[in-house]
């Protein structure tokens, strides 16, 4: 895969785009209209509600006021597992949206396929375009997400990183500091579970984790010197001295039963919030629930994740792709929209309302989002740890292979089974979930 600066410099263009504009200003200072007269009405396709929805409409309400001629139809389809459902059914059917909200692991099958558009020639339009300036903006490890080979088929969009959320006042009387390593982690988990009881239950765990463990795996796996699998030859990496590390690590936990899955309570902060655990490991979209609904008297704080070997930390969320369909003025809109919802404004309004962070690093200085900053300094965290940060691999039918990994790792925690037999079990059905899922 090609560097970001050379993709954006070098990107051919295939567009017949009117040539004018200051390349050394903000793109964003400029008024980003249509150059067609006509009205064209665009669809994006999102998963977001609540608090996130109403972000996004203001910004889209903004934008149809500066673009008159462009409609843009926001249109909820659910959940994310909801709206990648009828993704596929609807490329099936030959009736994508013009833009839609989607993980790249799942953007890869599209690329493949022919049917996302390569946007390089819109991002190097010197009228409609972004200046080096704004390419520079974007972190590389969010514009590297939507880069496959030499081509462009994304703009990061609502991102998140996996930190360690944690009960100030329980570690406060504890005497313990806020762990940076692993065998601190699990040193604090076990002085922080109380039994109080004496049922063997503990009423209070030390720490309690997402149910989907297999997906979010990532950052362990990394800290202890291995990965998930290869994006250029879809090499699993399950059954690797690395992986039984992490997995060694992490289930000495649950056997100690010093951590449990979220389980019923759903979501791995509802416990913290409630007093019946100690820390949490949930992404920083997590923080409006946890602003909301922490009961009294509870103070939580987060940090990075404990590291091993590394220091590696997880960063996740969705980009915006726009689709190869419609006509060229659909595909100019969907464009002009899709870098209007990115700028530096924008990112920050969207990050300042929700649990999500700016894809931009001038949003710092923004007005609003620095505002927040100085309310809910937790909020830097994601610009501290930035330097140490990845995303997933983006592997077409990697969801698939992680899902088989997943149901072992789930008798490995449950005691069922031991961790070799679960690791070579979980190579072999990974390889063959992945093989299926390529050749579906």
């Amino acid at each position: 895969m090609k560097k970001l600066v050379a993709l954006l410099l070098a990107g051919v263009m295939t567009l017949s785009l009117a040539a004018c504009g200051n390349q050394s200003s903000k793109s964003e200072d400029k008024k980003e209209t249509s150059k067609s007269e006509e009205t064209v009405e665009i669809s994006f396709w999102h998963a977001m509600s609540g608090a996130n929805e109403e972000a996004i409409q203001k910004i889209t309400d903004d934008f149809m006021k500066e673009n008159p001629n462009i409609k843009v139809n926001l249109m909820n389809q659910g959940g994310y597992l909801d709206l990648f459902d009828k993704l596929m059914a609807s490329a099936k059917a030959k009736q994508l949206p013009n833009l839609a909200q989607i993980y790249s692991n799942r953007l890869s099958w599209y690329v493949d396929k022919g049917l996302a558009l390569d946007i390089t020639p819109y991002i190097n339009d010197p009228k409609i375009g972004l200046t080096d300036e704004d390419k520079a903006d974007f972190p590389d490890m969010f514009m590297k997400d939507c880069i496959w080979g030499d081509g462009q088929y994304a703009m990061p969009f609502n991102k998140s990183q996996m930190v360690l959320y944690y009960n100030v006042d329980m570690f406060k009387d504890a005497g313990i500091a806020v762990p940076t390593t692993w065998e601190d982690w699990a040193a604090a988990a076990k002085a922080l579970t109380k039994d109080t009881d004496g049922d063997g239950e503990p009423d209070v765990y030390g720490i309690v984790f997402a149910d989907n463990l297999s997906t979010d795996i990532a950052p362990w796996l990394k800290q202890a010197g291995g990965s998930t699998m290869n994006e250029e030859t879809n090499e699993l990496y399950f059954d690797t001295p690395e992986t039984k590390e992490a997995v060694e690590f992490l289930n000495s936990m649950f056997q100690a039963k010093t951590a449990r899955f979220a389980g019923e309570d759903k979501n791995p902060n509802v416990p913290l919030q409630q007093g019946r655990a100690a820390m949490c490991v949930a992404s920083t979209s997590a923080l409006p629930y946890i602003e909301a609904d922490t009961q009294e008297g509870i103070t939580i704080n987060a940090a990075a994740l404990p590291g091993h070997k590394t220091d590696d930390q997880l960063y996740y969320g969705t980009n915006v792709t726009i689709f190869d369909v419609g006509t060229d003025a659909e595909k100019e809109a969907s464009w002009l929209y899709l870098k209007y919802l990115t700028n530096t404004k924008n990112t920050a309004y969207f990050a300042a309302q929700t649990g999500y962070i700016p894809v931009r690093k001038s949003a710092k200085d923004d007005p609003v989002f620095a505002e927040v900053l100085k309310e809910k300094p937790m909020k830097q965290l994601c610009f501290d740890c930035m330097d140490r940060g990845f995303q997933g691999t983006r592997n077409i039918g990697g969801i698939n292979a992680l899902d088989a990994l997943g149901a072992q790792l789930d008798l490995v925690f449950s005691g069922q089974k031991d961790i070799d037999t679960a690791l070579k079990d979980a190579q072999a059905n990974g390889e063959k979930a992945m093989e299926e899922a390529r050749n579906n």
